[in-house]
């Protein structure tokens, strides 16, 4: 059997809406991921939540 491959998700600044990182997501995750990332936009640290598709 093939195995499915797990959904890349993209990660967007909080403050500067700016799409910076992508990550997979596990099924066992419920609702929207949420990180403190830094942002190269921004040039410090902030909290990145899982963007649109």
């Amino acid at each position: 059997m093939a195995k499915k491959k797990k959904p890349i998700t993209k990660m967007q600044c909080g403050t500067c809406k700016e799409v910076n990182y992508f990550t997979k997501k596990t099924k066992q995750v419920e609702g929207k991921l949420a990180f403190k990332k830094h942002c190269s936009t921004c040039r410090k640290h902030t909290d990145h939540k899982e963007g649109k598709k």
